[in-house]
């Protein structure tokens, strides 16, 4: 999974254990910032931050799921549900 946003690598720690202890590494866009968000076009640039989305991609690099949160936090059912389609696939 890869989140693109500006959260910690501490607070992505506390959303895989929230998440029911998700083992995929997440990425936080710092340095330089917002460079993978723009390349994903979730780059808030009014901001200086990106947009809260979450992109989960598959071993060979391809974008498999992604949506963008106005406010709300992603519903791990959803999430979870996601990367089980990429255990099977």
């Amino acid at each position: 999974m890869l989140s693109c946003n500006v959260d910690s690598v501490f607070a992505h720690q506390a959303f895989a254990e929230k998440m029911g202890g998700i083992n995929y590494p997440m990425l936080a866009d710092f340095h330089p910032k917002g460079a993978v968000a723009s390349q994903y076009g979730v780059m808030w640039e009014e901001r200086g931050i990106s947009r809260r989305a979450i992109f989960i991609v598959d071993k060979n690099g391809v974008v498999r799921f992604s949506k963008v949160y106005e406010g709300a936090l992603p519903e791990s059912s959803e999430l979870l549900g996601e990367l089980d389609k990429l255990k099977t696939n």
